[in-house]
């Protein structure tokens, strides 16, 4: 008996495990060859697109025939071997090399001219075939998109619900990635560094393996996690219905990070003040150092005047600066319900807020819907509509965020800065050496020192809060609260209003200074 060998192939790796074609394509090589006499050494079985070039069982036995092994090869159908040109010309040059080409449901003799003009033919309509299936398919994924579903598989940190059904949060995997935009947003981490951390913490990727800076740098660029789908093949963008896991502004700050705009910082040593400390000569951060027990921090410039200061010195004028913020039982409990009046005003404009934000929404759907005609006349070409389409969405997704904001808005992060205002001096007197750490970063915007001096900056409203709370010796009254208590109304306003403020940087947006138009204040 002449030896042969066998060829059966499915489309996709699920017909092949589920399905019942590779068994059908077995049974009928089988009880073809057992009529012709012929007998099938070996089986080659391929679960890829035919569309695609290079599949590696196929491969492998067009090396094993041209060595010798097998006298031909059976396919069950010429679009089971061949279903694009490239393919069908490798099976005509095995037929010239004298090697016996059969198939089962096209009996066609590849030895003669009619017969290979058979194939021929046979093979440029199973070529047609699956092109047109490609369109098809694309059109069907260009649908879905339009509808905000992703049809490929989810991203690592989602889950797949089926055809037809947006992803959904992994809930194993979705924190880390949070995590991974937080941490690197954040400034302190490298790819490498960030790629370590999430692997201590317990990350793995959808298949199991731990993550490297290339694919993690791949997940940060990719804006499906903050709620838009990008194709970056064709370079197009849609919004999507799935949950985002972060928003746009973090998305858009790690972008900056990515491109060298941010800094990452590296923390090497863990004294108090490391990295907190300036000279104002020469501009670069104290050093700490041991010595007898007790902490140093030194300017490293020669020729720099100042030359080094004890923590203690540089603990008590941090205490000083700290010291307005002393307040008696009674002034906390009246800047507390002050506190609750002032929120709740300002949550009584929260209806204009909404319909301002709903104007500005309006404005930006028109926009796109004049954007995708001027598009289709032929006025803009498509590489200047994927760009300008996408900045539109992401300033869509910024405003849609900054309003659901503006509608969980509760004045809680005042409420918060207040708390850590009444209890700021005491708190730092008291704290360890990394609440201290973290009480600076909170409300300091610069620890400096030149020659024998310190000096201590705060943030806003920090600044601002100390400004209203110290009274010079002869300072006029004119344009400033008089009393003590009209003094504490007024720092519980700075609170709230810096709450704002935080959002509107948070967000990139300025929503409480929308106009009755609907457009954005400066």
């Amino acid at each position: 008996m002449k030896r042969y060998f066998a060829y059966i192939r499915v489309s996709t790796v699920k017909q092949g495990e589920h399905g019942s074609s590779l068994h059908e394509q077995r049974d009928a090589i089988a009880a073809f060859a057992q009529r012709h006499g012929i007998s099938i050494t070996e089986w080659f079985e391929e679960r890829e697109t035919a569309a695609k070039l290079g599949r590696l069982e196929f491969n492998r036995m067009l090396r094993l025939l041209k060595k010798g092994r097998a006298a031909g090869v059976v396919f069950h159908k010429i679009d089971r071997g061949a279903r694009n040109l490239k393919d069908w010309s490798v099976i005509q040059d095995l037929t010239e090399r004298g090697i016996d080409v059969q198939f089962v449901h096209e009996p066609i003799d590849m030895k003669s001219n009619e017969g290979k003009l058979t194939g021929d033919f046979l093979a440029v309509i199973a070529s047609h075939f699956i092109r047109n299936l490609r369109d098809e398919v694309k059109k069907g994924m260009r649908g879905r998109l339009k509808q905000g579903l992703y049809p490929f598989r989810a991203p690592t940190g989602y889950l797949d619900q089926g055809g037809g059904r947006p992803k959904i949060p992994d809930p194993e995997r979705a924190p880390f990635v949070r995590a991974a935009f937080d941490l690197y947003g954040s400034g302190r981490y490298t790819l490498l560094e960030l790629c370590e951390e999430l692997t201590r913490r317990g990350f793995r990727t959808n298949s199991g393996k731990e993550i490297f800076p290339n694919r993690l740098h791949d997940l940060l660029c990719n804006p499906f996690y903050a709620g838009l789908i990008a194709i970056r093949a064709t370079g197009e963008t849609y919004p999507g219905i799935h949950e985002p896991l972060i928003p746009m502004s973090l998305f858009q700050d790690v972008q900056r990070m990515l491109r060298g705009n941010g800094t990452a910082k590296v923390v090497t040593h863990d004294f108090v003040f490391r990295r907190l400390v300036r000279c104002r000569s020469c501009n670069r951060s104290l050093i700490g150092e041991q010595q007898k027990g007790r902490t140093y921090y030194r300017c490293q410039t020669k020729a720099c005047p100042t030359t080094g200061f004890r923590q203690e010195a540089i603990d008590t004028a941090i205490e000083e600066r700290f010291a307005p913020f002393t307040f008696t039982d009674h002034e906390i409990e009246d800047m507390r319900v002050m506190l609750r009046e002032v929120i709740a005003e300002r949550k009584g404009s929260a209806a204009e807020l909404d319909r301002a934000g709903a104007l500005r929404r309006e404005n930006i759907e028109g926009r796109l819907s004049r954007l995708l005609d001027a598009f289709l006349d032929g006025t803009i070409e498509k590489p200047e509509y994927e760009a300008k389409k996408r900045a539109l969405l992401v300033e869509q997704r910024l405003i849609e965020e900054t309003l659901t904001e503006r509608s969980r808005w509760s004045g809680d992060t005042g409420a918060e800065m207040l708390e850590l205002l009444t209890s700021l001096s005491l708190s730092y007197k008291t704290g360890k050496a990394d609440e201290k750490r973290e009480m600076l970063k909170l409300t300091t915007s610069n620890l400096w020192v030149r020659e024998k001096y310190i000096g201590v900056e705060l943030l806003s409203p920090y600044q601002e809060a100390a400004d209203l709370l110290v009274v010079r010796f002869g300072e006029p009254y004119c344009n400033r609260p008089r009393t003590r208590r009209e003094r504490l109304k007024n720092l519980v306003e700075i609170m709230v209003d810096h709450d704002d403020r935080e959002d509107e940087i948070k967000h990139g947006v300025k929503i409480s200074r929308f106009g009755a138009d609907g457009r954005i204040g400066v």
